[in-house]
């Protein structure tokens, strides 16, 4: 399998557009959330079709509304496969950007300064796949429109913008709210603090509000629980002593 190229935030900015688009595999289990938007950064993969860039969005302080599976982190990471054209899913992310950030300003104006994704950069977001847009696809030899879930920018936290476009006839997204994690993950962050690995276990593995949810158990005992907090930033560890410390 051909290595990833990152590709810097810089040069995917000066790519990503919100509006003229030409007409013409889900890697998280996120459906809807709140988080931060930290950067805009990107990858090279190889297609069928040859190389191809995806768009990758960095987020963190993740609150979660809906997942496909339980999702205690703190930080996430949607991607959407760059282009220009319309009917793809950049198309479709980009023009629920620029209804939010640019509302007000006639698709046709091209006097009138609009904001571009860049702004989003630092911002709490309001994301959401939503499902119904259709999206040009193979079906054997012929090539079809499919109703395909999209990320959508529904809301820009604190700035009183936001939306709710509706696909019509389209159906729920079939997700799983996850309400219990955060006490938990709390609980057991509080735990954690001025402790070893060794010293938490004795503790957590035994605390009621720990045990209640298991999707936190599992990740402590799957060993998937600290690395995305120490990536967040949210925990440290001192590598002599082994103490970890909650920021």
């Amino acid at each position: 399998m051909a290595e990833e190229q990152p590709v810097p935030q810089e040069a995917i900015l000066d790519l990503l557009k919100t509006r003229g688009f030409e007409t013409g595999f889900q890697a998280t289990p996120l459906r809807e959330f709140q988080g931060k938007l930290d950067s805009i950064t990107g990858t090279m993969r190889q297609g069928n079709r040859g190389p191809y860039l995806v768009v990758l969005y960095n987020f963190s302080g993740l609150e979660v509304i809906a997942s496909l599976e339980p999702y205690p982190s703190p930080i996430g990471q949607i991607e959407i496969p760059q282009s220009t054209k319309e009917g793809t899913k950049m198309g479709y992310f980009g023009d629920s950007v620029d209804k939010l950030l640019n509302a007000g300003v006639a698709k046709d104006d091209e006097s009138t300064p609009t904001r571009g994704q860049g702004y989003l950069i630092g911002k709490t977001l309001h994301m959401k796949l939503t499902p119904g847009h259709m999206i040009r696809g193979k079906d054997g030899d012929n090539w079809v429109d499919k109703p395909t879930d999209c990320w959508t920018l529904m809301g820009v936290v604190g700035e009183g913008v936001s939306v709710a476009p509706a696909v019509a006839g389209a159906p729920a997204p079939v997700a799983t709210p996850v309400a219990a994690g955060p006490s938990a993950t709390q609980e057991a962050l509080r735990l954690l603090n001025g402790k070893t690995e060794q010293a938490w276990h004795q503790e957590v593995f035994s605390n009621t509000i720990v045990k209640a949810n298991n999707d936190v158990v599992s990740a402590i005992i799957g060993r998937t629980f600290l690395e995305p907090m120490i990536l967040a930033g949210q925990v440290t560890k001192d590598e002599a002593t082994g103490i970890f410390t909650v920021v």
